[in-house]
């Protein structure tokens, strides 16, 4: 199949239109779709099928699912290849949505549409297809599988083995992925494997210089929340309390777009932070001023561990506090200024807490009483809230109803889905040879194909975060107490990633405009470059 291009599109456009959408039940719909693929194939039907398997996960809400297969050939090095089969939804495509995962349908009705110039002028060429997921990433699962059907025809040949992946959720918080890592780790132990390398084929990006991003790491995200907790009052009397709002409204100020968070590493520099949500507490109107106003931001790390950046967070909150009470005192100048009146104020200070430091302070006025109280609450709660950021959310402010200290607060707390930022550092035998493969992968795609590879070594935010864990330490004790879904709705594991050391590259097709109504695929690179520079990067990691 991969040196039949025609196959190979087929093979897409099967894929594409079988959909499933990030955090749905399509997902477990496409699962099945993988699994029957390879079920199909000789190898998995006659030979081996014990290797091909279907794995729920067990605590998933949705019900969904992760296809693993091993092709077994000689000796016991092996190649992960890592594959995500889910997409984002197709609101983007406003009266062309239900031909979103159409790309031959869709490519077509584009034409008379407007469209961004680049977009116009890549239609116009009849090189490149449209469509969810053509490009992220059912392009790059098509490439595996064809891969997977090709060696399966005789695996005596193989010098190694292939561990074929696919999971769900990437597009979502990862927990597919998340859900494989034990796996991987059982496959290891009881299988004897040996695994010199993780290939996953998410699209290739083309940098200002001609150039293909490959990549051998992947940046890191964090997810601070933040609890404003103000002094409440009569929206007649404003100045008796402490608008909840205004500390929310300046810590935005202070935290959007600032570059003092944002993170570099080999002159590569992450976005500074934006705010992904934001909203109070309150249940209906009235004219109270609301207590609490809460929200998330989005905070990328290259080099910075959680606890560097919540201590950057705690600063930040605080200058947030201080201009909060500015604004306080000078508005309450002002207006006794204007009316004549003498309105007393209120000697406001800057208060921060982060998660760890309210529990303590809770644990300290109600003993073990209160652990009693939120394990009964964590279990309703489980119940009633899917959404693991609302979540948060709901146990901080359960947490703080029992808080001794009622003053005007900043709690600062992490929510799912963390990504541990994850990158070759060349220290280790296997680190060092995939590098040597990468060289040789470079070398080949510009003799045979004439493409020139750039390294990227913590490129965009992916499934790579979860192959090792590098700032266990860290995570051990800045993050997880600071993360009260973590072990409840949220599974991250801690102890298996800090088992699993697994050197990783990314190359795949070439595509643009990934969760865009424009996702598109450049159909030459595709079938005639893609396949050859996959198999060649899966022979050469076997030769550990």
């Amino acid at each position: 199949m991969v040196n039949d291009p025609e196959k190979l599109v087929e093979l897409l456009y099967e894929l594409v239109e079988s959909r499933g959408i990030s955090g749905t039940a399509e997902e477990k719909i496409m699962a099945d779709k993988v699994y029957s693929l390879l079920e199909n194939l000789s190898y998995f039907k006659q030979e081996k099928p014990e290797n091909l398997k279907l794995h729920k996960i067990e605590t998933d809400p949705l019900g969904r699912t992760f296809v693993s297969a091993l092709l077994e050939g000689r000796g016991n090095n092996t190649v992960v290849l890592l594959n995500h089969f889910d997409v984002v939804d197709v609101e983007d495509y406003g009266a062309l949505s239900e031909t979103a995962f159409k790309p031959r349908e869709l490519t077509k009705k584009l034409a008379g549409m407007d469209l961004p110039a680049e977009a116009r002028q890549d239609l116009e060429s009849q090189e490149w297809i449209f469509g969810r997921g053509v490009m992220d990433m059912k392009a790059g699962l098509a490439l595996q599988i064809a891969l997977l059907e090709e060696l399966s025809r005789d695996p005596a040949s193989l010098e190694g083995n292939i561990l074929f992946l696919s999971v769900p959720g990437e597009e979502n918080s990862s927990e597919g992925m998340l859900a494989a890592v034990p796996f991987l780790n059982y496959m290891e132990q009881q299988r004897g494997l040996n695994y010199t390398g993780l290939v996953n084929c998410e699209p290739l990006k083309e940098n200002e210089a001609g150039e293909f991003e490959i990549s051998t790491g992947t940046a890191g995200k964090l997810l601070p929340l933040f609890y404003c907790f103000g002094k409440e009052t009569h929206g007649m009397v404003p100045f008796q309390g402490l608008n909840s709002a205004l500390l929310f409204a300046q810590l935005e100020t202070v935290l959007e777009l600032n570059s003092e968070l944002s993170d570099s590493y080999q002159g590569v520099y992450s976005m500074p932070p934006t705010n992904l949500k934001t909203k109070d507490l309150r249940r209906v109107y009235n004219v109270t001023t609301p207590q609490v106003t809460a929200g998330y931001f989005n905070v990328f790390s290259l080099e910075q561990t959680p606890g560097e950046v919540l201590s950057k967070l705690r600063s930040l909150s605080r200058q947030a506090f201080q201009r909060s009470i500015d604004i306080y005192n000078s508005r309450l100048e002002e207006f006794c200024q204007l009316s004549g009146q003498e309105l007393e104020g209120v000697d406001w200070q800057p208060n921060i807490y982060s998660y760890q430091e309210l529990y303590n302070s809770v644990l300290e006025e109600h003993g073990e009483e209160i652990n009693r109280h939120l394990d009964s609450f964590i279990s309703d709660l489980k119940e009633e809230v899917m959404d693991q950021r609302e979540f948060t959310l709901r146990l901080i402010d359960e947490l703080h109803n029992y808080c001794p200290d009622r003053t005007p607060k900043i709690v600062i707390a992490f929510a799912p889905p963390y990504y541990p930022k994850f990158r070759n550092r060349g220290e280790s035998a296997k680190e060092k040879f995939m590098l040597k493969v990468v060289d040789r992968i470079k070398q080949q795609a510009q003799e045979k194909y004439g493409e020139k590879l750039w390294v990227n070594n913590c490129w965009g935010i992916n499934d790579l975060s979860y192959c090792g864990l590098q700032d266990s330490q860290d995570i051990v004790e800045n993050l997880r107490p600071n993360m009260p879904a973590m072990g409840e709705v949220y599974h991250f594991p801690v102890e298996d990633l800090q088992k699993l050391n697994l050197p990783a590259l990314i190359i795949g097709p070439w595509g643009k405009d990934s969760h865009k109504f424009t996702e598109r695929l450049h159909l030459p690179f595709f079938t005639e470059k893609a396949p050859h520079l996959l198999r060649h990067t899966v022979k050469e990691l076997l030769k550990y």
